[in-house]
């Protein structure tokens, strides 16, 4: 906390020494933001019609993701493009601040609550490892949180139902003068449905935040998570059990933030400095602790009304400690560290109205894996009205992490660098209230970290880099205003995997359709999965399923809203395979049919 003080106050003179008097409007230069990369984003009002209870729940029903669930609470991980590993191979953010444990890499998905602060959802489908560095395998999803526009306002949001389970949000915020400040909370309990499937979890969010007259800001934000999550047993691929004799995990987690955005004439700066900090115990006598502190630094220049500029540079430290070890041992107790750096650079040129050029490259220097360049390269062509085709290039890494370097029994200090190169072509048509858009992509890794024998001594295992793999497959999306009273968004995911189908479905098909009134809205939501399997190879094969959802919105006036949500509406059995080596990849009986009522009163 102390490093992130200092690196507020370096900051907060930066801010003064830049400041000035400007009028600005930055539509232009927003405008040129990239916009090959195949991205989604979800903006509040379409979070607000499936009532998820943690943040990553929102993007089950996009193509190209799946999120694996332990339940109707618990762990919440998505897979983009057959990239997952507990957040490991793909890029969590909260305002641009990367959210994962910094002694096993993973994202803590369920310790990022919906807490009722969140504005929107970026999501980035495919590696973008220029931009982000290490992990963007995958993708990466940045969930962005409110900025209040009232001098006052605020939103309750409270539910029960199913499993016992409650869940209250408050979120309270303002605007005044120059000054904005906002706190959320959200409190969920539920038993779970399943024995021994309990969970019991509070988060706490503030922001504070001063606003120049130019429009430029010097933000604080801090985060508080603990949480009790019970598991229950498990049946994993091989038909062992896990997660047995009253399993629980207990979390705390917390974050500290502090954003500099600087607004020029035709340029911007941004500035994050941040600290994340863990503190993990389990009931196997597991205990362990975690940091991660960094700092980033952007700065866009739109050099032309043409051309758009973007450079960055970008530091992390790592720090993880084993304080004590699990009942299954032979793990060694200890503290590790490691830091990077990396400098990039991104331009994108308009060459006339109709054809867009990028470049970009990003070097990274690991203190363990050393250099790595990753280059990123496309075009976009609109070669009739309302319709345009893009080509993408782009390079992906994942350096290897301290539990793999020194923790785990196959450790190995000379781990490299894990890769992959994206090729995509996509196009997207647009007209009114029409929007249809097609992705095909190839992507194929090299270096993955697997285990594999000891040359030296081949009776044991050693984690090295001797994987490889050729992900190929195709997403369609379509949305349709039909009037003011419907709306429909659709998707289907076509994923080859070749023989690495291990929790990665062959097929995925998602619906949403929106009805409302001037009091009445009800939005239905469905996904099929189907061709999915537990091994590669294509063996274990799990049963295909649908599953439907709906919410029922009631209006009562412009400050009440009454709620029923309906999980599985069918009462589907089906099965949820989750991408954990460290379990042993546990298969989770998923929930039968769910109810949950509420109310929402924003004032």
């Amino acid at each position: 906390m102390n490093k992130v003080i200092a690196l507020s106050v370096l900051l907060l003179c930066v801010s003064f020494a830049f400041a000035e008097d400007i009028t600005l409007s930055l539509e232009k230069l927003y405008k040129q933001q990239d916009t090959i990369t195949t991205t989604q984003e979800i903006i509040k009002q379409d979070i607000e019609k499936i009532n998820p209870v943690q943040a990553l729940e929102v993007v089950k029903n996009l193509p190209g993701i799946i999120v694996q669930k332990t339940g109707n609470t618990g762990r919440t991980d998505p897979v983009i493009r057959g990239f997952g590993d507990n957040c490991r191979r793909i890029i969590v953010l909260i305002d641009g601040k990367p959210e994962f444990m910094s002694l096993f890499g993973c994202g803590v998905s369920h310790s990022m609550l919906a807490a009722g602060n969140i504005a929107k959802i970026e999501i980035t489908k495919g590696p973008d490892s220029v931009l982000y560095g290490s992990g963007a395998l995958g993708g990466v999803i940045n969930i962005i949180t409110q900025t209040p526009i009232k001098p006052f306002e605020g939103i309750l949001d409270i539910s029960f139902g199913s499993f016992n389970t409650q869940n209250g949000k408050i979120y309270l915020g303002g605007l005044q003068k120059n000054i904005i400040y906002e706190v959320s909370v959200n409190k969920i309990t539920s038993d779970g449905h399943l024995p021994n499937s309990q969970y019991n979890a509070t988060d706490l969010y503030e922001k504070i935040g001063y606003i120049f007259r130019d429009g430029s800001s010097l933000v604080f934000e801090a985060k508080q998570f603990q949480g009790l999550k019970h598991e229950h047993e498990t049946r994993t691929k091989d038909g062992g059990k896990v997660y047995l004799n009253n399993y629980w995990e207990d979390y705390h987690r917390n974050s500290y933030q502090i954003n500099l955005d600087k607004l020029y004439s035709r340029q911007t700066l941004s500035v994050r400095a941040y600290q994340n900090d863990g503190d993990h115990q389990f009931s196997n006598s597991w205990h362990s602790k975690d940091s991660l502190i960094g700092v980033m630094a952007n700065y866009d220049w739109e050099i032309r009304d043409d051309d758009l500029l973007k450079i960055g540079v970008d530091y992390k430290q790592q720090e993880g400690k084993l304080l004590s070890q699990s009942s299954y041992g032979k793990m060694n107790i200890g503290t590790w560290k490691l830091y990077e750096y990396a400098f990039y650079v991104l331009d994108k040129h308009n060459f006339t109205n109709n054809f867009v050029a990028l470049a970009g490259v990003r070097y990274n220097n690991n203190e363990v894996s050393g250099e790595q360049f990753v280059p990123r390269a496309g075009l976009e062509y609109q070669f009739i009205e309302n319709v345009r085709i893009k080509g993408l290039y782009s390079r992906g890494f994942r350096s290897p992490y301290l539990n793999e370097l020194y923790l785990v029994p196959p450790r190995n200090e000379n781990l490299k660098n894990e890769t992959v190169d994206s090729y995509e072509i996509g196009i997207d048509f647009k007209k009114d209230d029409f929007i249809f858009n097609t992705t095909l992509f190839v992507m194929k890794g090299d270096n993955l970290i697997q285990k594999a024998p000891n040359k030296i001594a081949p009776s044991q295992m050693l984690l090295q880099n001797v994987g490889d793999y050729e992900f190929k497959g195709a997403e369609l999306y379509l949305s349709y205003i039909f009037s003011k009273f419907m709306d429909l968004q659709a998707g289907y995911t076509y994923f080859d995997a070749c023989k690495h189908t291990q929790g990665r479905p062959q097929d995925k098909l998602d619906l949403n359709i929106n009805f409302k009134t001037s009091r009445w809205n009800l939005a239905l939501n469905s996904m099929y999965i189907g061709n999915y399997y537990s091994q590669d190879n294509k063996q274990g094969r799990l049963n295909d399923f649908a599953v439907l959802s709906a919410k029922l919105i009631f209006k009562v006036n412009d400050s009440v809203k009454l709620f029923v949500n309906g999980e599985n509406l069918t009462n589907q059995e089906y099965e949820m395979f989750l991408d954990r080596d460290v379990d042993n990849y546990p298969i989770t009986k998923m929930p039968a049919i769910a109810v949950y009522f509420g109310t929402q009163i924003k004032f």
